[in-house]
C-alpha cells in the first residue's frame, strides 16, 4: 500500500462518516479514486433502512479497506433529538472501528457526520476534515438555531472545511453564528466540486449547437422534488407556447414529492411538455442531451448537482440557481441564473437563453479538468495530509 506522508504524521487509515454514503454514488466515485491511490479506507454509514445495506458496496484493491453498514437511526427520533443521535453514532463507532488505528477523519457532512467526529477527536486527538452541504446551510444550521454553538465548535476545531459549492464560501462567512471564528475558518475553507461519470468525459460534446428561436427544447433530469422547482418549470413553458413559440419539456427522473403532480400536468398537456421515467443507460441519456438545446434545474437548493455539469459536457447551456449548486465556479457565461425562482422569472430566463443561445461560452477542457474524478481524489489526497 502506498502511504502519503506530512512531515508531522503518517497517514496511514482514513475514516469517512458518511450518513448518506447508500443514496449517493458520489461518495463511491471518491472513495473508488482514493482507493486507487493506495488510501487504506474505512467508510462509516449508519442507517435508517435495513434495505440500504451493501447499497454502492465497493471491491477495495487496498488491503483493510472496508465499508461498515450500521442499521442504528430511525426516521422518527433521531431527526428529531440531534444530540442523542451524535452520541448513539459516536458509540457505535467505538464499538465496531478500532478507532486507535485511524490517523484522519473525513465527515462529508457539518452536523450529521461532522458531530461526530467532533466528539471522536476529543476523546482521541484524532484530527478531522468536514464537508459543507446543503442541509447543512438549508436545514440543520436554518432551523436547529439551538445547535449553532455546536455547529460553530465542530468547524472551530476542524483541519479544513471542504465546500462542494463555490457560492457557498460567502454564505458560510457571513452566518452570524459563526462570525467568532470567522478569520481563522477563513483560511480552512477549500472549494472542492463533485466530479461526474467518467463516460460524460470520454463523450463531452465540442460542437456548438444551433437552435431554432420559435422551437426549440428543454430538458430536465431529476426527482420531482418541491426544492427542484419542476412544477414552475412546467408552468413556464406552458406560459412561453402562449406567445406562439414551440418550447417542448421533456422530464426524466421522477420520484419526490411532487410526482404526482408533476406528471399528472405532463398528461394534460402532452404538446408542451413529455415524463420520460428514469433512464439509468448513459447512452440512452446521451441521447436526449443530444436531442435538448436548453438544460434546466431551477433548484431552491442545491449542493452542487452533477448534471448540471452533464449537460455543459454535452454542449448545453444551463438555467440555474443563484448561490447555488454550480453558481460560481465558472466565470465563463455558461447559461442563465435564476434569483426568485417563480414562474415569471424561470420563463424570462429561459427566453433570455433563446436569444442570446450563441453568446454563451461553455469551457468544455477546464469543465474536464475540474470534474474528473481522479484529480479531485488527488486533491482530497494532499487535503488529508
Amino acid at each position: 500500500m502506498a502511504n502519503f506522508v506530512s512531515k508531522q504524521k503518517l497517514i496511514n487509515v482514513v475514516l469517512h462518516i458518511t450518513n448518506d454514503f447508500s443514496g449517493s454514488e458520489v461518495y463511491k466515485n471518491l472513495i473508488q479514486e482514493l482507493d486507487r491511490l493506495g488510501i487504506k479506507q474505512i467508510v462509516y454509514t449508519p442507517v435508517k433502512t435495513a434495505s440500504s445495506i451493501g447499497k454502492n458496496k465497493l471491491e477495495f484493491r487496498t488491503s483493510g479497506s472496508t465499508v461498515i453498514y450500521s442499521h442504528i437511526l430511525n426516521k422518527s427520533f433521531d431527526r428529531l433529538l440531534y444530540r442523542r443521535k451524535i452520541k448513539k453514532i459516536f458509540n457505535d463507532i467505538e464499538s465496531k472501528i478500532g478507532v486507535g488505528e485511524i490517523d484522519m477523519i473525513h465527515a462529508h457532512t457539518w452536523y450529521s457526520d461532522g458531530g461526530v467526529a467532533y466528539k471522536l477527536h476529543l476523546k482521541y486527538g484524532i484530527p478531522y476534515v468536514v464537508t459543507v452541504r446543503n442541509t447543512d446551510l438549508n436545514i440543520f444550521q436554518k432551523y436547529l438555531f439551538y445547535e449553532r454553538s455546536y455547529g460553530r465548535t465542530v468547524l472551530a476545531n476542524t483541519k479544513n472545511v471542504v465546500l462542494i459549492s463555490a457560492s457557498y464560501k460567502e454564505r458560510l462567512l457571513a452566518e452570524s453564528s459563526l462570525q467568532k471564528i470567522k478569520n481563522g475558518l477563513r483560511d480552512k475553507l477549500k472549494v472542492i466540486p463533485n466530479g461526474v461519470d467518467r463516460y460524460w468525459i470520454t463523450n463531452a460534446n465540442r460542437k456548438k449547437k444551433e437552435i431554432n428561436k420559435n422551437k426549440f427544447s428543454i430538458l430536465f433530469i431529476g426527482k420531482f422534488t418541491e426544492g427542484k422547482n419542476v412544477l414552475q418549470l412546467q408552468a413556464a413553458v406552458n406560459e412561453i407556447n402562449k406567445d406562439k413559440v414551440v418550447a417542448h419539456l421533456h422530464l426524466i427522473g421522477g420520484g419526490g414529492g411532487a410526482h404526482h403532480k408533476v406528471t399528472t400536468r405532463v398528461r394534460q398537456n402532452p404538446t408542451t411538455m413529455s415524463f420520460h421515467g428514469k433512464i439509468l443507460d448513459l447512452g440512452m441519456l446521451k441521447e436526449y442531451f443530444e436531442l435538448a438545446d436548453i438544460f434546466a434545474m431551477p433548484s431552491k437548493h442545491e449542493t452542487f448537482g452533477l448534471v448540471y455539469v452533464e449537460a455543459l459536457l454535452q454542449g448545453l447551456p444551463i438555467l440555474y440557481t443563484q448561490h447555488e449548486g454550480i453558481d460560481g465556479f465558472y466565470e465563463e457565461k455558461i447559461g442563465e441564473k435564476v434569483v426568485i425562482g417563480d414562474v415569471a422569472e424561470i420563463k424570462e430566463k429561459l427566453l433570455k437563453l433563446v436569444e442570446d443561445y450563441h453568446s454563451y461560452s461553455i469551457p468544455t477542457e477546464k469543465i474536464i479538468a475540474h470534474h474528473d474524478w481522479r484529480n479531485i481524489a488527488l486533491e482530497y489526497q494532499h487535503l488529508y495530509k
